[in-house]
């Protein structure tokens, strides 16, 4: 039969200062400096916020796919998370997530080629806005904010 050692109190306190750590940890990052969760559960929501900006948009989206977020973020996608930062949004919190990603025409882009398709970019993940933008179809071409300048 072995002897169990008994534990010392310090190890004991320093195991329940990591725990309180970790929850603390947990708890500002979750909760502290997060925007207002936006709705974009429904296809009425998600134009009902394209439209608050003044863009005059299709009632139903022209695609809908699932995008993933990447875990790392490479130089484009840091100057596009900081694109989305300008309205408030940081997707570094939905690093490895899945997105729906739904595209709805935009007709009153000022100054657009009509050649050239101009969309609005709504990403959602359980039900809530987490990012946007205004696109233009070509390749390398308009990438900006929603909001109107």
């Amino acid at each position: 039969m072995s002897a169990r050692k008994p534990r010392s109190g310090r190890t004991v306190l320093i195991g329940v200062i990591l725990i309180i750590a970790a929850a603390v940890w947990a708890t500002v990052r979750f909760t502290a400096g997060s925007a207002p969760k936006i709705s974009g559960a429904t296809n009425a929501e998600r134009v009902e916020y394209i439209e608050s900006f003044g863009w005059d948009s299709d009632t139903v989206p022209s695609g809908m796919e699932e995008v993933r977020i990447p875990s790392r973020f490479d130089e484009a996608y840091e100057q596009y998370n900081a694109l989305q930062k300008e309205q408030g949004f940081d997707l570094r919190k939905y690093r490895a997530c899945y997105a729906k990603k739904y595209t709805y025409p935009i007709r009153n882009f000022d100054g657009a080629d009509p050649a050239v398709p101009i969309c609005a970019n709504i990403l959602v993940i359980d039900g809530a806005i987490v990012g946007a933008d205004i696109s233009s179809a070509e390749a390398n071409g308009l990438v900006t904010v929603l909001a109107k300048k």
